[in-house]
């Protein structure tokens, strides 16, 4: 009779379902933890004014922080925002190299924050989940999750192309996979009719680039330029166009149209058209000097009305120097689908 049971008792193990560990990507304690070591950067330019909203997070030490080259095309100082609501201060350049478009910072002091894990390997597959966690639009530390679309290489530059959704101010931000390792740098996205087309920078770039130059003199923010590591030559041209033209090709008329940088607390900063863009027709918007110098980042709302009701639709992360002397152009497809579009010239 024991033995009968002992045998029975075995058969019934055998038979329950197997139980797995939760992977990080559906791990949200796990993911609320790695948050604690992604901030959101308050870039500010030599007279101390924010020019951009962007992400990073500590690798390496509690000393240092990785984002992308582009976030501190301007920067002069950089104020990181924790999880928690401390602010720390950036003020030095470890190493940076605009080709692969990363930056390594250090802080002014240990932040005592822990160091998220990078993929050591460089090896992504196709399907993996992913979580991305950055400050998109200024909001501080969201959490997308999706898939690894695919893995390439750019112009010898190794990349991750992903679905989970990303914006304006996620440069920088942290792609992790399912056992929490850092594999990509949020970078970019693809505009136009794309959905959720990202990309990320491989860690194993991040990696490669502090193994060689961890050791180096740190340099001011200032003084990133004398120290890339980039082969090519690094030129941020100003636009001599000081306008842009706004064109309706809808089938509607527009009563306001607003552009206000990124974040903005009130629209009351907002430049207000003041009149109707009705269709068909265009309106020239001016800048100032110092405004198409600057890499910020604007938004573009524009109101209108739909069955006798005010709609707003708003287009964030345009960034100023790459549309003046150009035409953004409003249009609606099959009577819903409205279309935000820049086209060259004017």
């Amino acid at each position: 009779m024991k033995r009968t049971a002992i045998l029975l008792l075995c058969l019934i193990l055998l038979a329950l379902p197997s139980v797995q560990a939760a992977g990080f990507c559906s791990d949200a304690q796990a993911i609320n933890t790695a948050c604690l070591s992604v901030m959101k950067l308050d870039v500010k330019n030599d007279k101390g004014v924010s020019i951009a909203s962007a992400s990073g997070f500590v690798a390496f030490t509690d000393e240092l922080m990785v984002t992308n080259c582009h976030v501190i095309e301007n920067a002069y100082s950089i104020t990181a925002l924790s999880d928690t609501g401390e602010e720390y201060e950036l003020s030095q350049v470890v190493c940076v190299n605009s080709d692969i478009d990363i930056a390594i910072l250090r802080f002014a002091e240990p932040t005592g924050l822990a160091p998220l894990t990078l993929n050591q390997s460089g090896q992504v597959f196709r399907g993996a989940p992913v979580v991305a966690i950055g400050s998109p639009q200024g909001f501080k530390n969201n959490v997308s999750s999706g898939n690894v679309s695919a893995v390439y290489t750019e112009d010898e530059v190794r990349l991750i192309r992903f679905n989970a959704p990303i914006s304006s101010g996620s440069s920088g931000g942290a792609l992790l996979n399912d056992d929490g390792q850092v594999i990509g740098v949020t970078t970019g996205a693809y505009s136009g009719a794309a959905q959720n087309l990202n990309v990320a920078v491989n860690a194993i770039e991040v990696i490669e680039l502090y193994e060689a130059h961890k050791d180096d003199a740190p340099t001011s923010l200032g003084a990133w330029k004398d120290v890339n590591q980039g082969a090519k030559p690094v030129e941020f041209s100003v636009p001599a166009a000081r306008s842009f033209v706004i064109k309706n090709d809808a089938t509607f008329s527009i009563s306001e149209v607003y552009l206000y940088p990124d974040g903005a607390v009130s629209w009351g900063k907002a430049r207000n058209t003041s009149g109707w863009l009705y269709k068909g027709n265009s309106m020239e918007f001016t800048v100032t000097d110092d405004e198409a110098s600057l890499r910020a980042y604007w938004t573009l709302n524009f109101c209108f009305y739909y069955n006798k009701r005010p709609v707003y639709m708003e287009t964030s992360g345009i960034d100023l120097r790459e549309i003046l002397g150009k035409t953004i152009i409003i249009t609606i497809e099959n009577g819903n689908q409205i279309h935000v579009d820049i086209e060259e010239g004017s």
